[in-house]
């Protein structure tokens, strides 16, 4: 997540260093020198660049931004204007409609390992001694023909001044890669190598002493109500602990200053943040079922909220449909939408209330003033004001729940969030968000309500049980930022220590049986300390297939036996994510007697039925034979006319003269693909394959099929 986040606001400041001003000092590695850089790295010509003189992210100097772009690829990078150093770079293929590009990964994670150690070698020498040669990873995703698949390298920085800290605190300090898994081709580059020479290190909190203040500062670990989405598996509410820099939770500091303990933001300008605190209201709006609807009924709950709010709902444009299967749930529910704006401010409604029981699913308020100001950033009216300010503006509205946290603090604005807070359980999804600029004038007002199930709380596992089981996962780090005046993202000093915690690879840790809940199937979390992804696979034949499978994502976790028979669900599982475009896995919805497939083979297996690639009556513990895998690939690849067709190929192979015609078909569309072979003039066509054949099979048809 870090790296996504990291990768995200280097794009930002790709578009916004175009808008600064430019030094007055004239630059001495020059604009053409910075093309030809990167068109070596690229193999695009220098020419086809255009280049742009702006400020470095990290550090108070200037930067040439190069950038290109055409129907089948973007190039941008950064190059410092006065030591040549490249400081970022993107190689992006431009995937569209009818792109005879492939995006089939040709390596495994470890093969292009040295490919990024010596592009730093040849790039970044003076870091490159500086690097530990071990990198950490972070695991590709394969989408079929849509899109790069990326393995990226996380190098860490030894900073010799910190080699005494404590053990077990991580120095976000390094340089990211990802590689182009296809290709091979370097497709992303980033430096994050603070000049922290001028930063005294003695004198740091300790690791302790700094995770003790920043369980003090961010709230430290919630009891959450969560939903959980993951692969192949229907919606599930979960109980969890979670810290609190994972819940999305906002304002929140990024960290504290490692010398004084204070909170400081992205900018390292002194994060002002308020007391947390439980809050009550008792103007509440109680979202208590409306009874069946009708249009008329949805109506009238809209211009009753409207006018709840103190709006005049006559001014509005409204909107009322019918969704026949909301969330894929085969519910039906009017969607109501409202909206009204005039020169000085906007108003935004929107509201989900189930037919047939007049349940109110979700609501979404929010106004906001079309030209808010911007007063100076040093006069601000502080946080405890701002805090008493959107509390009597609360006062004045009707509100979906009563209970609320209070987190406010000040970032750009003052902001404070009322987020609901009930029997010790947090509910992120619910909340009041008050936006607050510096002279107190509020300039944005948001509600988020969304129907939940109170989750029975008895038999839940301790918080202190709960820490030690996330402190596998989550480490303290310790980082440098460049503080930037938060308006104008000049420099305004030197770099600054800060701690913080990293985020951790999954939701939280079940309340109920202490389990850490990952993200995905595909991507369980691995705690801290060293983690061998392959032992399910070291030493069979297919070894190099089955490696590509795992870091790609294709692979279901945990691994299959490879040496035991394949099943028909299992195939499902590896089928969808390699032949089916833009595979998003979701329950299949409800039926009239409420049947509902919720388990990853089954719903795999149904999606393949639904896109016609699976016609046969299987079930997902069935085993697979070479002609079914044969006939799946050929349907699952479009091949669909060619097997009704009266193909005939010689020599045939002596053992399908039986088959039916689709089945031969499909044979002789593997065999001349060279996806699967007939042995000495044989087939085999109802002999079954092992999960790692079955794997190495697949592959052949993704890259020649």
């Amino acid at each position: 997540m870090k790296k996504i986040l990291l990768l995200a606001l280097v794009n930002v400041m790709f578009i916004s260093m175009l808008a600064l001003s430019v030094f007055a000092a004239e630059p001495t590695y020059s604009s053409q020198k910075a093309k030809d850089l990167v068109s070596e790295i690229s193999g695009i010509d220098s020419a086809k660049f255009s280049a742009n003189l702006g400020q470095r992210y990290d550090a108070p100097s200037q930067a040439w931004n190069i950038h290109y772009r055409d129907q089948e690829i973007s190039v941008n990078a950064i190059v410092d204007a006065s030591t040549g150093e490249l400081v970022n770079y993107g190689y992006y293929k431009n995937y569209y409609s009818g792109s005879k590009d492939s995006n089939v990964p040709n390596y495994t994670r470890d093969e292009l390992k040295e490919t990024a150690v010596n592009f730093i070698k040849r790039y970044a020498p003076d870091k490159y001694e500086q690097i530990d040669k071990e990198p950490d990873f972070q695991y590709g995703f394969y989408n079929y023909k849509n899109g790069q698949t990326n393995y990226t390298y996380h190098f860490k920085r030894n900073i010799e001044q910190l080699s005494g800290l404590n053990q077990g605190i991580d120095i976000n300090q390094g340089i990211d890669i990802s590689i182009d898994a296809t290709t091979g081709k370097i497709s992303n580059y980033h430096i994050n190598w603070i000049d922290i020479s001028k930063v005294d290190i003695d004198g740091l909190l300790s690791g302790e002493e700094a995770l003790e203040k920043l369980d003090q500062i961010m709230g430290g670990t919630f009891l959450v109500q969560k939903e959980i989405w993951r692969e192949y598996l229907p919606p599930e509410k979960k109980l969890l602990y979670a810290p609190s820099n994972n819940l999305g939770l906002y304002p929140l500091p990024m960290g504290i200053n490692a010398r004084t303990g204070e909170p400081v933001n992205y900018t390292g300008q002194t994060f002002e943040i308020g007391e947390r605190e439980e809050y009550k209201v008792t103007n509440v709006n109680k979202m208590s079922p409306l009874g069946k609807m009708d249009e008329k009924k949805a109506k009238f709950f809209a211009e009753e909220y409207l006018k709840s709010m103190g709006n005049d709902p006559e001014k509005f444009t409204l909107n009322i449909n019918i969704n026949e299967n909301y969330n894929d749930q085969n519910i039906k529910v009017y969607n109501i939408f409202a909206n009204h704006g005039d020169k000085d401010r906007n108003i935004d409604f929107n509201s989900v209330i189930e037919v047939e029981t007049g349940k109110i699913i979700s609501i979404n308020y929010g106004e906001w003033l079309n030209q808010p100001t911007f007063p100076d950033a040093d006069n601000g009216i502080g946080i405890e004001k701002a805090v008493e300010i959107a509390k009597d503006y609360l006062s004045k509205a009707r509100l979906p729940f009563e209970n609320m946290l209070v987190v406010s603090g000040k970032d750009y604005n003052y902001t404070v969030n009322f987020i609901m807070y009930q029997d010790g359980v947090l509910y992120p999804v619910n909340t009041v968000k008050v936006n607050i600029d510096n002279d107190g004038e509020i300039v944005r007002f948001n509600i988020n309500y969304r129907d939940i199930e109170k989750i029975d709380t008895t038999g839940i596992i301790t918080i202190e049980e709960a820490r030690a089981k996330l402190s596998q996962y989550q480490k303290l780090q310790l980082s440098f930022i460049l503080p930037r005046d938060q308006y104008s993202g000049n420099p305004v000093g030197d770099p600054i220590p800060v701690y913080q915690l990293s985020y951790i690879n999954g939701y939280g840790i079940d309340a109920k049986t202490g389990e850490f809940v990952e993200y995905g199937e595909s991507n369980l979390p691995v705690p801290v300390g060293k983690f061998d992804p392959y032992t399910a696979v070291k030493g069979d034949k297919n070894e190099r297939v089955l490696k590509i499978f795992i870091d790609t994502g294709i692979m279901p976790q945990p691994v299959p036996e490879v040496s035991e028979n394949v099943t028909v669900g299992q195939a499902a599982l590896i089928l969808t994510k390699t032949f089916i475009p833009n595979y998003y896995p979701m329950p299949e919805p409800r039926t009239e007697e409420g049947a509902v497939e919720t388990t990853p083979e089954g719903i795999a297996l149904e999606t393949l039925m639904k896109q016609g690639v699976i016609k046969e009556d299987v079930k997902p513990s069935d085993a697979v034979t070479r002609s079914q895998i044969a006939l799946w690939l050929s349907r699952a690849a479009g091949y669909d006319k060619l097997l009704d067709s009266d193909i005939s190929f010689i020599p045939a192979p002596k053992d399908i003269e039986d088959l039916d015609k689709e089945v031969k078909n499909s044979i002789a569309i593997v065999t001349t693909l060279k996806v699967m072979n007939a042995k000495d003039g044989e087939f085999k066509p109802c002999d079954l394959l092992t999960f790692s054949d079955f794997c190495a099979i697949v592959y052949n048809a993704m890259k020649n099929m």
